[in-house]
């Protein structure tokens, strides 16, 4: 069942989002119901927010971010 929302979005973002869904053959409904669904499922989170909370503040070991990567999707999925 989809429910009706109202937003307060300004002219030149929604002519923007126009163009975008346009372009991608979808409603600028469907963008924002794809965004959301996608910021606010946490398992797609869990993984990300956890590679840049781990990252480096400045690379010093090249491929580190590879090791943090690795070692999330192993705990995430088993090794």
């Amino acid at each position: 069942m989809n429910t009706k929302l109202t937003l307060n979005i300004s002219e030149s973002v929604i002519a923007r989002a126009k163009v975008v869904a346009r372009k991608n053959r979808t409603s600028v409904s469907r963008l924002v119901e794809t965004y959301l669904t996608k910021i606010t499922s946490q398992s797609e989170l869990s993984v990300v927010d956890s590679i840049i909370k781990n990252a480096p503040a400045k690379k010093t070991v090249p491929g580190s971010e590879k090791k943090v990567l690795i070692e999330k999707l192993k705990t995430k999925y088993g090794a």
